[in-house]
């Protein structure tokens, strides 16, 4: 796969997760990493193993929520670097696996202003600074829960869901502009979002029993795709959602 020497990535809720394993891909890969996540002192200590570990990374503490947060994470990465040729946006929230039937409000508007509205805000700002460069790619980080219904994943679901289809979307407009635009939809892959349902009795059993290759996911092949998607390996792939998810949906 071909190495990214000299570009420049951002990588939303980069801190932990398939967004941290993630940006240490591409920066093993020689990619310049914008770690990004709320907490400023959670993106300063992975910025420092970065570098400890010899690479290049910069902390840009950014709420993908706020449109001033989204706007800015882009103006300090070109002001920094001059360039920008990748955006991962990995950042999103879960907070309840409440059904919709007793889903409240406030719970709906946060899930879909972080996991939908978020990714377009940043697109925005982003697509625009990485055309200027000459091209490249931006992945969305979506989910399997955006092809089925599932007990729990309610607003979560859907706004991953619409998240694919805002891909296909950018995928059409930015095409013409050197700008491919992908996501990952991963399947049960073992990140902090899945921690309480892991400890109820039975459940990880259950789903390993579902999937083919009879494990759940780690961040880390999550982010081999990721690197994929971002490198031109893919240069002629755009508009495409890539599962990873063991073979866990081919039997739903």
């Amino acid at each position: 796969m071909p190495g990214l020497q000299g570009r420049v990535a951002i990588v939303t809720g980069s801190t932990r997760g398939i967004g941290l394993a993630a940006a240490r891909l591409l920066a093993e890969q020689g990619a310049r990493v914008i770690i990004s996540s709320r907490k400023a002192d959670a993106c300063e200590a992975v910025r420092s193993d970065f570098a400890e570990a010899g690479h290049e990374a910069m902390a840009i503490p950014a709420h993908v929520g706020r449109p001033e947060e989204c706007e800015s994470l882009v103006a300090r990465t070109i002001e920094r670097y001059g360039r920008l040729d990748i955006l991962v946006s990995n950042a999103a929230v879960n907070p309840v696996f409440d059904p919709l039937e007793t889903l409240a409000p406030e719970t709906w508007n946060k899930v879909l202003e972080t996991n939908l509205t978020g990714p377009w805000r940043l697109a925005q700002y982003a697509l625009p600074a990485i055309a200027r460069t000459g091209g490249g790619s931006a992945v969305m980080v979506s989910s399997i829960t955006s092809f089925m219904a599932a007990q729990g994943s309610a607003a979560y679901g859907i706004s991953k869901a619409a998240l694919n289809q805002m891909t296909r979307q950018l995928a059409l407009e930015w095409g013409r502009r050197n700008v491919r635009v992908n996501a990952v939809a991963p399947g049960t892959a073992r990140t902090d979002m899945i921690r309480s349902l892991t400890a109820m009795p039975g459940w990880l059993d259950a789903v390993i029993e579902r999937t083919p290759l009879a494990r759940i996911g780690e961040p880390e092949d999550v982010a081999e795709a990721i690197l994929f998607l971002a490198s031109d390996g893919s240069r002629h792939i755009t508009g495409q959602v890539l599962v990873v998810d063991g073979g866990e949906t081919i039997r739903r």
